[in-house]
């Protein structure tokens, strides 16, 4: 007893684990790695912040890959598993689009590299593998810590949407306005945390058979459709379900929910129609323009003439350089980065082309190659595949890659898809684990009913 109470007197009472304990820290440090690693802040009010505490988790980042290294070869595990095989493939794609743009634009390998920093903070999902592998914290913390982070993400947008006006940001990137879309100035919001919660609450939905999970999911899919305004992130997050509907549930619930569902849409389309004719016409207007602009069959005006020609220049240097692409020009090198040398030119701007502009086409392989190692990772689970944060992950990372087709965000927030893909994999790891523990089961089991199978047929010979 007295022992205990001199153990017990020896705690510092500064500790923060001690004042807030260790799984309300282990919760916050998931939160400040899901915010900056996803580059929530990076469009908003506040960017400094963002480039402040990336920078501070980037050396952070740096400091543990070293360390995780110097232990592994300290202790002699060398071995690398298909995850990181992959992530390591990964640490060297800047390098491929550093020389890629010191052979087109003479820019030093230096700068870039450096232009590319942010590319690294895919490996603070390495951080929270490590710390799942490690029993550190628990697959359901991060589970809802993500759904936290994805709620204060959509409260945020809202908030802002409903009580600042986006017009004062309309030189800063935060906001922006486009007349196929109606003219009207809207915020450019990160998106991955609005297609995160969508796709969860629906899938909760639907496998919890609970109707509440519905109206939660509602939230954030009522800011993509009213509220941001965007064509791709619409067409991604509503795919991404549509695509989860047909492939995880059966015919008679597929009809059942399309039943269920359409009565809904239909009266809310209708409502808009009668209530707000100029936004029925604003939405009907903005998609016909896209397909209009896909088929060929419109002249392009404003916004979609610049694209454009920025698709043509795109499309000449990927000619140029197709094998490892014309990298990425650094503003610290030159004023203006591409502009220098293109004119008006955002390799963002044109989606996949852009990626392959940028890495030619080994690199581009390497970077979407993710979603065909998350589809591989994911097929191969067998027991806990109705997981609801495991096919949330999924179908995120299936709006994700629609959402790449038509901008650069695969490179700008890198670490949102990556982050994803290192998660399955644990569900696949666990998997792994859990079959072998149920075969092992079923061997011991065979091990006790063999004998005493063989002493009753003996007993029945004796008879």
């Amino acid at each position: 007893m007295i022992s205990r109470l001199k153990a017990s007197s020896t705690i510092d009472p500064l500790r923060l684990d001690y004042i807030l304990g260790k799984s309300t820290l282990l919760a916050i440090f998931l939160f400040f790695n899901f915010m900056v690693t996803f580059r929530v802040l990076l469009v908003s009010v506040v960017p400094e912040v963002e480039l402040v505490a990336e920078a501070l988790y980037e050396a952070i980042i740096l400091l543990y890959l070293v360390y995780r290294l110097s232990l592994r070869v300290v202790s002699g595990n060398l071995r690398i598993n298909s995850l990181e095989l992959y992530l390591i493939l990964m640490f060297f794609l800047p390098v491929i689009a550093a020389n890629g743009a010191r052979a087109e634009f003479g820019q030093p390998m230096i700068y870039g590299i450096l232009t590319f920093r942010d590319f690294y903070l895919i490996f603070g999902g390495l951080i929270v593998y490590n710390m799942l592998r490690t029993n550190t914290v628990t697959i359901q913390l991060v589970e809802k810590m993500l759904v936290l982070t994805a709620w204060i993400n959509v409260l945020m947008f809202y908030f802002m949407s409903l009580f600042v006006d986006p017009r004062q940001f309309i030189e800063t990137g935060l906001a922006g306005a486009n007349d196929a879309k109606g003219g009207d100035v809207y915020f450019r919001f990160n998106m991955a945390y609005i297609f995160f919660g969508s796709i969860y609450y629906f899938v909760k939905a639907f496998y919890r058979k609970n109707f509440k999970y519905l109206i939660l999911g509602a939230v954030f899919l009522f800011y993509v459709t009213f509220f941001r305004f965007d064509r791709t992130s619409m067409a991604s997050v509503f795919g991404a379900l549509a695509m989860f509907f047909v492939t995880a549930l059966t015919p008679r619930r597929q009809l059942m929910w399309i039943l269920i569902g359409f009565i809904p849409i239909l009266f809310l389309v209708i409502s808009v129609y009668f209530v707000s004719p100029e936004l029925f016409e604003q939405y009907y207007l903005m998609f016909a323009d896209a397909f209009a602009t896909l088929l060929g069959t419109a002249n392009a005006e404003g916004e979609e003439s610049v694209r454009l020609n920025e698709l043509r220049i795109a499309l000449e240097h990927i000619e140029k350089n197709p094998l490892i692409g014309n990298g990425k020009v650094s503003n610290q090198w030159v004023e203006g980065g591409y502009s220098h040398f293109l004119g008006f030119f955002y390799a963002s701007d044109v989606g996949i082309f852009g990626q392959i502009f940028m890495y030619g086409f080994i690199g581009a392989f390497l970077l979407y190659f993710q979603f065909l190692l998350s589809l591989n990772y994911a097929l191969k689970i067998r027991h806990i595949k109705r997981n609801v944060f495991l096919v949330s992950l999924k179908f995120m990372m299936f709006a994700i890659m629609l959402d790449s087709i038509t901008n650069g965000y695969l490179t700008i927030y890198a670490a949102q898809s990556v982050t994803a893909l290192i998660l399955i994999y644990h569900f696949y790891e666990k998997d792994l684990i859990i079959g072998a523990e149920l075969r092992e089961k079923k061997l011991e089991q065979s091990k006790i009913l063999i004998p005493r199978q063989k002493h009753l047929d003996e007993n029945h010979e004796a008879k």
